[in-house]
């Protein structure tokens, strides 16, 4: 079954970890820990030796840049439903005339 976890390796800064995966998000946890080594190493390059620092502050960034991403996100999906609404009602209006103007009798 695909869905089935299974062992995966994936490293991190000269270290292997095994982590079990469903077989479908394989692929995915391997670029998560692509995006994650990538980080880590710009972080230990500014001078960060200690790999519990690097992880650390690693993941404070990480979760800094998810959480202002969710922010805009939200932001973003509040201004279409405003704008989603203003277009229904001009919508309904047009309507409500359209229907109004014909039933009225002609003279």
């Amino acid at each position: 079954m695909k869905n089935d976890a299974i062992d995966t390796s994936v490293e991190l800064m000269g270290k292997t970890y095994q982590i079990k995966c469903p077989e479908t998000e394989v692929n995915a946890l391997k670029r998560a820990a692509q995006y994650l080594e990538e980080k880590m190493r710009l972080i230990r390059e500014s001078g960060i030796l200690s790999l519990d620092r690097v992880a650390i502050i690693t993941a404070l960034n990480v979760a800094h840049q998810l959480l202002t991403l969710e922010q805009q996100k939200n932001q973003h999906a509040h201004m279409i439903n405003q704008r989603l609404a203003e277009l229904h009602a001009k919508v309904e209006s047009a309507l409500v005339q359209n229907a109004e103007m014909e039933f009225q009798p002609a003279e």
